[in-house]
C-alpha cells in the first residue's frame, strides 16, 4: 500500500497530495456533470412526452439509489484494506454512464442512465470522505473538506460555463453531452495519482461486521439535527424557480447558477480554515443559521435584483457548513468506523433531500413560494437549536 505522509500539527500546513488530487478529480467530474445537467430538462422535453413527470421520477429514483448505496459503501470501506479501488469504481461508473444521455430515445433510458450515474456516486462518496479524513490530522480536517467542497463547486461553475459556450458555438445538446465524457475520463485518470494514506489496521475482508469496532451510538445525537436540517434543505433549483417567478429572463438563470457556485467555490476553503481554528460546530451552526435567514429573506424579497443579492449571500451557507459538517462528524467517531459513519451521514442526507424536495414542492404548489421558504427557514432554525442542545451528548464518551 502506498503511503501518503501526513502533515503534523505545526507543520507547513500544506494539504497532502491525496486531498489535492481528490479535489482535482471532483472538479473534473463536476465539470462533466454540469455540462449535462442544466441542459437535460429541455433536451428531454423536446424528445419525450410527460417530461416534467419523467424528470421528477428520474431524480427521485436517483436520490434513493445513491442514498442506499452511500451507507453500504461506508460498510465496505471499513472492511476494505484499501479505499481507493472503491473510489475509482464509483467515479468510473458515473463517467461512463453520464454521456449516454446523448443517445436517449425512450423514457426508460434516462431513468436507467441517471440511476447508474448515482450508483457511481453512492459507491464512491463515503469511501472518498473516509480517505480524506485518513489523509490529514485532526487540526486540518476543516481545510481538507473545505478545499474538496470548493473544488467541487468550482467544477460545477466551470461545467455550466463550458456548456453555455459550446452551445453558443453551435454544438447540438447531444454533442455537448458527448464532449462531457472528456473531463469525466480525465478525472478518473487523475485519481491514479492520489496516494492512499496509511490508516489503522482493518480486519480481513472475510471478517464479519460483528468483529468491527461499532459506530458509537452517541453519533445519533449529531445525526438527528443533521437529518432535520436535511429536510429543510431543498434543492437550489427552487431558488432559480423563484428568480423566474420574479421575472428573470431565461438567459439570466445560467449566470445566476454560475454566481452561486462561484460564491461557494471562493469561500469553502477559507471557511474550512476557520472551522479548524474556531471549531467545526460553530461553523455548522453559523451556516445553518445563515440558511434560515436567507430563506426568510427569499420569502419576503421581490424583484430580480433583490433575489440575486439574497442568492449570493445564501451561497455562503454552503461554504460555511458543508466541509464543517464532515469535519465535525470525523471528530465524533473512531478512525476504524469512519466509513460507516460517513455512510450513515451521506445516506441520511440523500434520503432527507428527497423528502425536502417533495415537501417544499408540495407546499409551494399549495400555498405559494413565500410559505415554502418560511417553512424551510423554520425547520433550519429548529435544527440549529437542536444541534446546540444535543451536540454535548454526541461528544460525551462513556466512562
Amino acid at each position: 500500500m502506498s503511503k501518503d505522509r501526513l502533515p503534523q500539527p505545526g507543520s507547513s500546513g500544506k494539504l497532502p497530495r491525496t486531498v489535492v488530487v481528490l479535489g482535482v478529480v471532483s472538479l473534473l467530474t463536476d465539470v462533466s456533470s454540469e455540462m449535462i445537467f442544466p441542459l437535460l430538462p429541455a433536451f428531454l422535453a423536446a424528445r419525450l412526452p410527460a417530461a416534467p413527470l419523467l424528470l421528477g421520477a428520474m431524480e427521485g429514483l436517483a436520490d434513493l439509489v445513491a442514498a442506499l448505496l452511500k451507507y453500504q459503501s461506508g460498510v465496505w470501506a471499513d472492511r476494505a484494506r484499501r479505499l481507493k479501488p472503491l473510489v475509482l469504481l464509483g467515479y468510473s461508473v458515473s463517467s461512463l454512464a453520464r454521456p449516454m444521455m446523448a443517445f436517449v430515445t425512450a423514457a426508460w433510458q434516462p431513468l436507467l442512465i441517471r440511476s447508474l450515474d448515482r450508483v457511481g456516486k453512492g459507491v464512491r462518496t463515503s469511501p472518498r470522505d473516509a480517505l480524506i479524513a485518513h489523509a490529514v490530522p485532526a487540526n486540518a480536517l476543516g481545510r481538507a473538506f473545505g478545499f474538496h467542497r470548493g473544488m467541487d463547486h468550482a467544477g460545477a461553475a466551470l461545467g455550466a460555463l463550458v456548456a453555455m459556450l459550446l452551445v453558443a458555438a453551435g454544438l447540438r445538446v447531444e454533442q455537448v453531452f458527448l464532449v462531457a465524457a472528456v473531463p469525466g475520463l480525465l478525472g478518473v485518470l487523475a485519481l491514479f495519482l492520489a496516494p492512499e494514506p496509511s490508516r489503522e489496521q482493518v480486519p480481513a475482508p472475510a471478517a464479519g461486521p460483528r468483529q468491527q469496532e461499532p459506530v458509537p451510538r452517541r453519533l445519533a445525537y449529531y445525526l438527528v439535527p443533521v437529518g432535520l436540517f436535511g429536510v429543510a434543505n431543498s434543492t437550489d433549483a427552487f431558488i432559480l424557480l423563484k428568480l423566474s417567478e420574479e421575472g428573470a429572463r431565461p438567459e439570466l438563470l445560467p449566470l445566476a447558477w454560475l454566481m452561486l457556485h462561484g460564491v461557494k467555490a471562493a469561500v469553502s476553503y477559507p471557511a474550512g480554515w476557520l472551522a479548524d481554528r474556531l471549531g467545526a460546530a460553530r461553523l455548522v451552526m453559523a451556516g445553518w443559521g445563515l440558511y434560515a435567514m436567507s430563506y426568510v429573506a427569499l420569502s419576503r424579497v421581490h424583484g430580480v435584483t433583490g433575489t440575486l443579492i439574497v442568492m449570493g449571500v445564501y451561497g455562503l451557507y454552503h461554504a460555511l457548513s458543508e466541509g464543517a459538517e464532515k469535519s465535525l462528524l470525523t471528530s465524533l467517531v473512531p478512525a476504524s468506523a469512519r466509513g460507516r459513519a460517513f455512510g450513515l451521514y451521506n445516506g441520511l442526507i440523500g434520503g432527507a433531500s428527497l423528502v425536502a424536495g417533495l415537501l417544499f414542492g408540495a407546499v409551494w404548489t399549495r400555498w405559494g413560494s413565500s410559505v415554502a421558504f418560511l417553512m424551510a427557514a423554520a425547520l433550519a432554525g429548529l435544527s440549529v437549536v437542536l444541534l446546540g442542545f444535543l451536540l454535548p451528548r454526541a461528544r460525551s464518551k462513556p466512562v
